[in-house]
């Protein structure tokens, strides 16, 4: 019994420890950021996230939720420094893989066009949040009058946007181009092509199941020449679609899990096979890009899915290319632009990362790679609003590699654009 209270003396007294060490970094190494107003062109505050992200090819922003309006200017800050200042000059978001690069490849590069597009085929989470109106509706379409334009890309799985409309016929060209035998089948026309429009909204198991069955003979009878190309990614896009369909109406677990591993495998694509010499700006909820995921402590059973991030992250090469910024904040209200009521985040918990910063710092930026590198042995957890607007303990330091602090938040407005 003494040996056990010495051990458990031993234990926390060094827990204790490591988090006045983690306390002590954060509040020795704060680089307070002087705005997020996305028309500030005086980057000389960001220069410490500029050197963070170092030689990095892959920058992901992360949000805690998809209404979050401050952390959408402040991304929309961030991106302008990123492509004028670090060379990125590819955005990609957590929306339509297909119609966001198939559609903007074949797009008329004209400002009326460009925000036609973005407005249809990005989730409009974002399009129409008016705190997003400056990086979509200005932004973007501007770029196209200097040497460096912006690259709209996706990575997401889900089919929504409008200009998927045409993936019916995008995939039965491809798939008569190469005359495989199952086109041929009585199936292909009746069954087949019909529910490619289907996969995200039916709640048919059964056509579910035939249309995963269909795709995998598809993939035996195409040519070895198109392995890794865009056409069958498109088409496990689908059949991921209709394997995480499956696994919601049927009260699976890894539902969530499906779809990011089919993101990663999207925005390895991306990074490898299509913009392999560019950087590459990934926007999406902080939920899919964290790292590491088994340094959180999940607050429900079902909340610690394997995400994108852990996936994309497993290859090592990528993991030392990329670096990760999530976004915290104190105090305030949030919720969407698609639902009507707000919520207010939870207050700040005794000896957290946000309780920390000093209520005078209106934003920050804290780099945990720096603490990783400078204590390389160190896994210490301590609370954070990391994830969610809602608290978790965790390894932060070794979930995202900074941490973009944010006192107040507040939900987006809704859009001011004209169309």
């Amino acid at each position: 019994m003494k040996k056990l209270s010495i051990l458990l003396f031993l234990f926390f007294g060094l827990q204790g420890f490591a988090q006045k060490q983690i306390k002590n970094y954060v509040q020795k190494n704060l680089n307070t950021i002087r705005t997020i107003d996305p028309d500030s062109i005086d980057f000389s505050d960001f220069e410490t996230i500029g050197n963070a992200i170092g030689n990095s090819r892959i920058v992901m922003l992360g949000e805690q939720d998809h209404g979050d309006a401050p952390t959408f200017l402040a991304k929309t800050r961030l991106i302008k420094y990123l492509h004028e200042k670090k060379g990125f000059n590819v955005l990609a978001f957590e929306s339509d893989f297909f119609a966001l690069n198939e559609g903007w490849d074949h797009l008329q590069k004209q400002k009326s066009a460009i925000d036609d597009f973005i407005r249809q085929n990005i989730f409009s989470i974002w399009t129409n949040c008016k705190q997003c109106d400056n990086l979509f509706y200005t932004y973007v379409s501007r770029s196209f009058a200097t040497k460096n334009p912006i690259t709209i890309s996706g990575f997401d799985s889900q089919v929504h946007g409008k200009y998927s409309n045409n993936l019916k016929k995008y995939i039965d060209d491809f798939l008569k181009m190469n005359d495989i035998p199952f086109i041929k089948s009585k199936f292909y026309e009746t069954e087949f092509l019909p529910f490619i429009n289907s996969t995200r909204i039916s709640k048919d198991l059964t056509k579910h199941k035939l249309f995963i069955s269909q795709v995998d003979s598809i993939f035996k009878q195409l040519p070895k020449k198109w392995e890794g190309s865009f056409e069958l990614l498109v088409l496990h896009n689908l059949q991921e679609s209709s394997k995480s369909g499956i696994s919601f109406l049927t009260k699976g677990k890894d539902y969530m899990e499906i779809r990011d591993k089919q993101m990663a495998e999207n925005l390895k694509w991306l990074v490898n096979q299509k913009f392999p010499d560019q950087k590459i700006i990934v926007w999406a909820h902080s939920a899919h890009i964290l790292k590491n995921r088994d340094f959180i402590i999940p607050r429900l059973t079902n909340e610690n899915w394997i995400n994108m991030g852990h996936f994309f992250t497993r290859d090592s090469l990528l993991n030392q290319q990329t670096y990760i910024v999530g976004f915290s904040s104190k105090y305030g209200t949030a919720g969407r632009i698609t639902i009507p009521n707000t919520y207010n985040v939870i207050s700040p918990a005794k000896n957290s990362f946000e309780t920390w910063i000093n209520d005078d710092t209106k934003y920050a930026f804290i780099d945990f790679k720096q603490f990783r590198d400078l204590n390389p042995n160190s896994l210490e957890y301590f609370n954070m609003k990391g994830k969610y607007h809602s608290y978790n303990e965790a390894v932060w330091t070794q979930v995202f590699d900074g941490i973009f602090y944010i006192k107040d938040m507040y939900p987006c407005e809704k859009s001011v654009a004209k169309f």
